[in-house]
């Protein structure tokens, strides 16, 4: 087993523990609540997608008739991702571009859920709080329990299905 798939295995089997305990469930209650408050305050007349606790706010539609992101899509993205709190995101933590296969884990959970739906050329916003990020765990510049706000942009879709 590769290293980063057994980090992914890791931090899946953290994030579950996570669920399990009812402190940090309140913090995620309490993180959905700021998420939907930024969201409604910041962003009124955008399009918003809701998913399982995943939100995306798109900022820029992609083109009418563009393809659409499905799980097992193949996608190069630009993103941007940033430690979200109370007052809005702050740290930002990783500025990169990939391709990734959509729904393979490649992604956290947060960020691969939130991007099934988008566009081609879109760039949006995708939410969510410490359960669908790292969880308890402390990665690099990503503090433990912490909410999540990544910007990204949609360069290709290749359909793999």
């Amino acid at each position: 087993m590769s290293f980063p798939r057994f980090l992914c295995l890791m931090m899946l089997a953290l994030s579950f523990t996570t669920a399990c305990d009812p402190a940090a469930r309140e913090a995620n209650i309490d993180q959905d609540k700021y998420i939907d408050d930024y969201i409604q305050n910041k962003f009124p007349d955008n399009e918003i997608y809701r998913d399982d606790g995943i939100c995306r706010v798109v900022i820029q539609a992609g083109a009418a008739g563009a393809p659409v992101i499905e799980r097992g899509d193949s996608v190069y993205l630009f993103y941007a991702g940033f430690v979200f709190s109370s007052s809005g995101p702050s740290t930002q933590f990783t500025l990169d571009s990939a391709r990734v296969r959509v729904g393979s884990g490649d992604l956290i959970r947060g960020l691969d859920k939130g991007l099934v739906g988008a566009r081609l050329g879109e760039e949006a916003l995708v939410l969510f709080s410490a359960d669908d990020g790292y969880g308890s765990v402390s990665v690099g510049l990503v503090p433990e329990n912490s909410a999540l706000l990544f910007d990204v942009g949609i360069a290709d879709i290749k359909k793999n299905h």
